[in-house]
């Protein structure tokens, strides 16, 4: 079954991979934890985490669980919120876990951390059985469908197109349908 034996060893290898030890490589290891024990996923290839942030706690989740945005078996919904869904993809069974947000904001870094390590599972989290649905491309392996945009001809992958509803040979991608994050440089 996959786990985290080690609390602190892991803590180490996460700080050294993100480039400090902070309250969110704490949280992000216990969330971990707990998320891997109540989904008792027996290998990386039956699991999936999907990420409600973009801060320290996805680290310190990718070096203690294994996934990889890449194998696409990290997936994320930016919430803005210190919590993950743990997915057992043989089983289907999900749990979504959460920090209790009752920090020692009060503390010194050092004391806080420490302080959070000394809780237990009950006290530092909260967590929930939940039900995620996956598209056909939304699962790890090879692409389940490739298409070119019938604008820009960029290649598209698993289902990430928008139909134009002028049939399948005309599918634009989602900057072609609506619009980029980036604008061209006219210098």
């Amino acid at each position: 079954m996959l786990k985290v034996d080690d609390v602190q060893a892991t803590l180490k290898d996460c700080e050294a991979f993100h480039g400090h030890l902070c309250m969110g490589q704490v949280m992000g290891v216990r969330m971990a934890k707990k998320g891997l024990e109540l989904i008792a996923a027996e290998d990386i290839k039956d699991l999936i985490v999907i990420v409600e942030n973009d801060r320290c706690i996805t680290d310190a989740i990718i070096m203690a669980t294994g996934v990889r945005l890449g194998r696409r078996s990290l997936k994320f919904q930016d919430y803005g919120k210190m919590a993950a869904t743990f997915v057992n993809t043989k089983t289907g069974q999900a749990w979504r876990v959460a920090s209790r947000g009752d920090s020692d904001n009060g503390l010194p870094p050092d004391q806080a951390r420490a302080a959070a390590l000394a809780k237990t599972d009950a006290e530092l989290l909260r967590w929930q059985q939940v039900r995620v649905a996956f598209g056909p491309g939304d699962l790890p392996g090879p692409p389940e469908r490739i298409v070119q945009c019938s604008r820009c001809g960029e290649t598209v992958l698993d289902y990430r197109d928008v139909p134009t509803g002028q049939g399948q040979a005309d599918p634009l991608c989602r900057a072609c349908a609506f619009g980029t994050y980036y604008q061209p440089f006219a210098g």
